[in-house]
């Protein structure tokens, strides 16, 4: 096996999604990957606590649970954090305690990349700031992700993936179409766009290291780096003064949106690109009822509504997979709206083994997303089970740092190194 990353060790210290997501991607491509958790907060987005009666009362998170079960070990058997915590190690190290700081600056000794998305200035109060670390290790890499950036006014906010989305403008547009713009609920996309970005960033300063011999920061600013995913509606309202529209399923530039099959609540999405589509959509759908509807692009806005309406009835009389097959069949670009178990059960991503098994004693065996890529001429990792929390202490502090079996002993023995959380 041959892995670009092989050599490479990353230090995790993220929580929730977007940051363990960025590991997650460095894991895949080879680099050792060592989450440090302490026992005494839930890094994992899930407490300690979780019992299955707060999800019966409160209905939160509890699909993200084998049966809706946290069981003992509930921060074992979260779906998100199983998700992303492939190809990585997990140590406890609790950094508030003298002993776990000393251990965590050991590590970051000889290690290449940390990577951490807590708020600002989480780092800093833990003694664990860039420039301390970097005066320690000056080759490491040290990737920061606070969502508005380390300075400026807004730096210190404090959110999720949907204040942030709101924040930046993403909110405003993202609702069913004539509807108030929360109508569609929550969106979470800041922290499904910002893990590659950050691999790349992480890969672009290790070249740079090759080229240096030194590490340093890397600022990743979440709210910056998703606003490039909406930079026209930026721009047009700077220069035009307009704001988004809610346009729901639809699109400002082709003729788009989801429709219901004959199908219990399976449906389907089509796209009317450009007049090609056009003549080959009107000829399988209803020639003579589309006829001078929309042969050219201003006519398919002005008749947008009659026409999806048109579409809507074709597409209410067949199965998704009748209505996907014979529009696809035309060159029209059309897909179903994929459910949890329509997509498990997808003939085209079982055959790019796209859902890979992975099994823990905490959660049995289930299958899981696979990598965002193929690749040729290197490997992607994908070997190792799911970790469980505080699994790995022993290579960690016997192997990596040293420590004697007598202080290691003593150190589990005091609770300072644990295998449970209890946050």
């Amino acid at each position: 096996m041959s892995y670009p990353l092989e050599g490479i060790r990353v230090v995790d210290l993220t929580v929730v999604w977007s940051g363990p997501g960025a590991t997650a991607l460095l894991g895949d491509l080879g680099a050792e990957v060592i989450r440090l958790e302490g026992n005494n907060r839930a890094s994992r987005q899930v407490s300690a606590k979780t019992t299955k009666e707060l999800i019966a009362s409160t209905g939160y998170h509890g699909g993200t649970y084998p049966d809706k079960d946290p069981g003992e070990r509930p921060y074992d058997r979260t779906a998100l954090f199983n998700w992303h915590s492939r190809n990585k190690l997990a140590a406890c190290a609790n950094l508030e305690t003298a002993e776990g700081h000393a251990a965590a600056i050991a590590l970051l000794e000889i290690s290449d990349v940390l990577v951490e998305n807590n708020s600002n200035g989480t780092l800093e109060k833990l003694g664990l700031g860039h420039e301390a670390l970097l005066a320690i290790n000056p080759r490491l890499v040290v990737v920061r992700m606070p969502p508005m950036g380390m300075s400026g006014p807004m730096s210190d906010y404090l959110g999720y993936g949907p204040n942030f989305n709101s924040l930046v403008g993403i909110a405003a547009m993202d609702g069913y179409e004539g509807e108030e713009p929360d109508s569609a609920g929550e969106n979470y996309h800041m922290d499904e766009a910002a893990p590659a970005g950050v691999a790349f960033a992480v890969m672009a300063a290790l070249w740079d290291r090759e080229r240096t011999g030194l590490g340093g920061l890397v600022e990743f600013p979440q709210a910056e780096a998703v606003m490039a995913d909406i930079g026209e509606f930026v721009l047009d309202c700077q220069m035009n003064a307009r704001n988004p529209q809610v346009l729901g399923n639809t699109d400002m530039h082709m003729l788009q949106d989801v429709f219901l099959s004959a199908d219990e609540d399976r449906w389907l999405a089509v796209s009317v690109r450009d007049d090609r589509d056009w003549v080959a959509m009107a000829a399988l759908v209803d020639p003579e009822g589309l006829a001078g509807m929309g042969e050219i692009a201003a006519l398919r806005a002005e008749n947008s509504a009659a026409i999806r309406a048109v579409l809507a009835g074709w597409c209410r009389k067949r199965s998704a997979e009748q209505a996907v097959q014979e529009l696809q069949d035309v060159g029209v670009p059309a897909g179903e709206v994929m459910s949890e178990t329509r997509l498990l059960a997808d003939p085209h991503l079982a055959a790019r083994g796209w859902f890979q098994e992975r099994s823990h004693p905490s959660v049995g065996t289930h299958l899981y997303p696979g990598h965002p890529w193929r690749a040729e001429g290197f490997d992607l990792a994908f070997g190792r089970a799911v970790p469980g929390f505080g699994e790995d202490n022993e290579y960690l502090y016997k192997e990596l740092l040293g420590y004697s079996a007598e202080q290691y002993a003593d150190q589990v023995a005091r609770g300072l190194i644990t295998d449970h959380q209890i946050a």
